[in-house]
């Protein structure tokens, strides 16, 4: 005999309520227990916690078969429509695994972003018609929860250990300059010999920094200009003015990738590669990014991987000490 004790029902109960309509819509503990892949007695054993926790019989069973009382047919309507409920729920959280929604909010610095996000933002448009998006683009800090972002790129190892970061990819800097400017000064073998050399710098890099580069072989040596013609603060400015013969630019190989390829610039001594620039993508701290983040790095790291970010320096020896190189 049933207890007449009652329990209200709870989220913890919906486990005896599929199991319940289950049984219900196969006419059998068995098929039941094998198309929920659980064993025949545990299927028993929720229906008898149902019954106690609601204090009535849904089932009267015999034998050979279990029909549904009265009481238990008007449970069955009301629990239909809660795993109904239930599903419908799944059923969203599927269909929205993959499909970006909502804004897409991204911060970066100015040249990056210009040269990787806006392209990468602008191709998941294209593909997901619902999705809009907010690029923020500054030099300056950018906190992704202070700022309410989904992603903030930065370069090199990123400061605020509170972050989810991931590594995208990375590039290398070069010295370039128009051709004019690197015929002027053919006779330089090594970056020590452009010390002199007439320089665009960006006004947060001190003019007495030294820039360290490296050779196939291995050697080292640092660079330190000794004076900057012009100050700019923005990547295109400095592609600008190398390309006018301002002066020489150490710079990342893919911010000039296509005016090496159309010789508006040269990329001076191949032989010699500086410091290995790194891309982070910071997140805020959740287990669970929307699909609109999980995309969008995707599609970033789609980009390194076209783009050649990740290629080693391996150029054969250049046949004058100037040459661009492919």
């Amino acid at each position: 005999m049933l207890t007449t004790a009652r329990t209200m029902l709870s989220t913890r109960h919906l486990p005896l309520l599929v199991t319940f309509v289950q049984v219900c819509r196969d006419g059998s503990f068995t098929t039941a227990a094998r198309n929920l892949s659980i064993s025949k007695g545990l299927v028993s054993a929720h229906l008898r916690q149902l019954e106690e926790a609601l204090g009535v019989r849904l089932l009267d069973r015999t034998t050979r078969r279990a029909a549904l009382t009265q009481v238990g047919q008007d449970v069955l309507a009301a629990a239909e429509r809660m795993v109904s409920a239930a599903d419908e729920v799944s059923r969203i959280a599927t269909s929205k695994h993959d499909t970006p929604t909502g804004v897409l909010k991204v911060g970066a610095p100015v040249d990056l972003g210009a040269l990787l996000v806006a392209p990468a933002v602008a191709r998941l448009c294209v593909l997901y018609p619902e999705l809009r998006a907010e690029l923020v683009l500054s030099d300056g800090r950018t906190d992704p929860i202070e700022h309410h972002l989904d992603a903030v790129l930065t370069v090199n190892a990123p400061k605020d250990s509170t972050l989810i970061s991931t590594r995208l990819g990375s590039d290398v800097e070069i010295i370039v300059a128009s051709p004019a400017l690197a015929r002027a000064w053919q006779a330089a073998t090594e970056p020590k010999h452009l010390a002199h050399a007439p320089w665009i710098a960006h006004p947060s890099i001190p003019l007495s920094a030294r820039h360290n580069f490296r050779n196939q072989r291995g050697a080292q040596q640092r660079l330190a200009p000794t004076q900057a013609r012009v100050l700019a603060n923005t990547g295109d400015a400095i592609r600008s003015l190398v390309v006018g013969g301002a002066g020489f630019a150490v710079v990342p190989q893919q911010m000039v990738a296509d005016d090496l390829r159309t010789g508006r610039m040269l990329r001076v001594l191949p032989k010699w590669i500086g410091r290995r620039v790194v891309v982070h993508a910071c997140l805020p701290s959740r287990s669970h990014p929307p699909p609109r983040v999980k995309l969008f790095l995707a599609e970033l790291r789609k980009v390194f991987q076209i783009s050649g970010f990740e290629a080693q320096y391996t150029g054969a020896a250049p046949r004058h000490p100037l040459r661009v190189t492919e």
